[in-house]
């Protein structure tokens, strides 16, 4: 966004406001635009301690209204399973997304052993964990990474976004509210585990929290209203 030759030193406060604005232009969102500052100000940081500079520019944060997440209900779940128009494969990853939690790259890092998905530390969450899978969720595992090794999947450049679009595709044509989108599966199983009473650290666990306080922002949530939708 400054260019390729800027030196480092030389990056200012004035520089941190030109960035930003160039990630406005591209139409990133709040949460994403923290997600660069947040990185960007952590190399900064390494770099003062290797004295390569001698302070930091100011970062900030942009200030993000707390939102309850974004689950799918069981009606819109079993409308999309429902479509014709809509193929069994996607269908069974959707199913498999929702019963697991996984994050949309997580399968792109993950193997198989036995009936255990196991995810490396390089996930979001940085840490590993392994994920128990019953038959149906083992066989759509595996044609999942089929899929993406020798079929369709094997030729795309982001085969994760592919996924993600045609999730939000499916649905617009169910009608669905516009906040919905893929990473909303990953809420619904934190919803419907809470629903069958699983504790808040088995939930975290499961789902590679960094901290458990993030897992509660879901036991935040009217459950009694929520149940409704299950």
């Amino acid at each position: 966004s400054l260019g390729m030759t800027v030196p480092i030193k030389s990056i200012n406060n004035k520089s941190i406001s030109l960035y930003i604005r160039y990630l406005e232009n591209i139409r990133l969102s709040d949460t994403s635009i923290n997600i660069h500052l947040r990185t960007v100000k952590a190399m900064f940081n390494y770099y003062l301690k290797l004295d390569v500079i001698n302070k930091v520019p100011l970062i900030e944060q942009r200030r993000i209204d707390k939102k309850y997440p974004i689950y799918i209900t069981e009606g819109e779940f079993q409308s999309i399973m429902d479509l014709k128009s809509l193929d069994v494969f996607y269908k069974n990853v959707f199913l498999l997304y929702r019963n697991t939690g996984m994050r949309l790259r997580e399968p792109m890092l993950s193997s198989l052993i036995g009936n255990w998905i196991d995810i490396p530390p390089e996930s979001k969450g940085h840490s590993s964990r392994t994920i128990h899978l019953h038959n149906k969720e083992k066989s759509i595992y595996i044609e999942l990474q089929d899929w993406l090794i020798n079929e369709y999947g094997s030729g795309l450049k982001d085969p994760g976004g592919h996924l993600s679009k045609q999730f939000k595709k499916a649905l617009k044509e169910i009608g669905a509210d516009e906040s919905k989108h893929f990473h909303s599966l990953r809420h619904t199983y934190a919803v419907r585990s809470l629903l069958k009473d699983v504790s808040i650290y088995k939930v975290k666990l499961s789902m590679g929290h960094s901290s458990v306080t993030t897992t509660e922002d879901y036991a935040k949530m009217d459950l009694k209203r929520v149940a409704q939708d299950f």
